[in-house]
């Protein structure tokens, strides 16, 4: 019995994996890491932007786009297209058209297991209070919704 394989009749062959590793740019990897960890960020900012959006009864369309115009000045979002913002948006209009509270429970969820860190979750109230001011009228149950967001803190700061 021989010992040796021809690599052109192993099925557990490495070739194609080497040069799939050799064709990776490492850069545009680590920037992809970077952006998927900052996933769970983006979610509890934009549940927490449309919190805000939609405390006063219904999301104003300058409401919605002064969200995505948050997102693409934010530096620590800017890794995400306007079209996940959008599509992300979109989820949270269409909950709660459907069922308030559940949307509202749902978005609260995401805030808090998000488990951002203390300069996320400051980004997160800057962006709450900027869609606050979007339409030019402080309703006070926006302001009740930031102040509920802002009591969302975990006590595990970081």
């Amino acid at each position: 019995m021989t010992k040796f394989r021809s690599s052109d009749d192993d099925i557990f062959t490495r070739r194609p994996l080497a040069e799939l590793r050799a064709r990776l740019d490492r850069h545009a990897l680590a920037a992809e890491a970077d952006v998927a960890g900052q996933e769970a960020f983006m979610e509890a900012a934009i549940a927490a932007a449309m919190i805000i959006a939609h405390a006063d009864g219904n999301s104003d369309e300058s409401e919605r786009r002064r969200i995505v115009s948050l997102f693409r000045a934010n530096p620590l979002l800017q890794g995400f297209s306007a079209i996940d913002v959008s599509r992300e948006i979109d989820e949270h209009t269409h909950a709660f058209g459907v069922d308030t509270n559940s949307a509202l429970g749902r978005a609260r969820a995401q805030i808090v297991t998000a488990d951002l860190t203390n300069g996320q979750f400051r980004s997160l109230i800057q962006i709450c209070v900027s869609v606050l001011d979007a339409d030019g009228i402080r309703h006070p149950a926006e302001e009740e919704a930031l102040a509920a967001i802002s009591s969302m803190r975990p006590w595990g700061y970081r």
